[in-house]
């Protein structure tokens, strides 16, 4: 009996055998084929990670660089102003100065007479000079020839140093005064700045 049986039992063992086999075949072939997946999604998740580092790397890059540009242009631009506001500063002191001679600014009267600029109008000057310059001015040859058609030198609590022509009835103004002097004189010389300052012109 024992033998009539043996090789039931060997078939059932082979059978078992293979089977078992079979399965733990197909269970290696999905645990390998579930890591190759997770393996897979960690390398695509580290690719996606690593290209959106450089994204935000060429980004923060890029803000950096167009910050520091900016700033270079806001240090130039304020650079810039300030040596104009100093150049002005200067220029007005000298002005001022050149202005408040009253010999000087009977001179710079006397031509403004003699190219008919204030040929019958009016003079004004700093009340402190005007006795001065109206002695000086109205003394000369080209003066006298002016005054002879209404040209007379006044005093101006609005003119500190230079001096304001009015002609026809005050309706045409021009100003000589050290402002508007230095201030034409800084307008001129600006392009110039602007070269020295930042390399180019206006």
């Amino acid at each position: 009996m024992a033998e009539e049986l043996q090789p039931l039992l060997d078939k059932i063992r082979t059978e078992g055998l293979a089977k078992a086999n079979a399965e733990a075949d197909a269970i290696a072939a999905r645990a390998k084929a579930g890591a190759k997946a997770v393996l897979d999604k960690a390398e695509a998740d580290a690719a996606a990670i690593r290209d959106q580092a450089e994204a935000d790397a060429a980004q923060l890059r890029a803000r950096s660089e167009e910050s520091l540009r900016q700033a270079a242009r806001d240090v130039m631009l304020k650079v810039g102003r300030d040596v104009q506001a100093a150049l002005e500063r200067i220029l007005l002191a000298e002005v001022s100065t050149a202005l408040s001679d009253p010999a000087a600014l009977a001179r710079c009267i006397e031509g403004a007479v003699s190219a008919g600029i204030a040929a019958g109008g009016v003079v004004q000057v700093p009340p402190e000079a005007a006795k001065a310059v109206a002695d000086t001015v109205l003394a000369s040859a080209a003066a006298g020839a002016a005054g002879k058609d209404g040209f007379r030198v006044e005093a101006a609590d609005g003119v500190s140093s230079g001096f304001r022509v009015f002609v026809e009835n005050g309706r045409v103004e021009h100003d000589f005064t050290a402002e508007a002097v230095s201030a034409a004189l800084a307008a001129a010389v600006r392009p110039a700045l602007a070269a020295v300052v930042f390399g180019k012109r206006d």
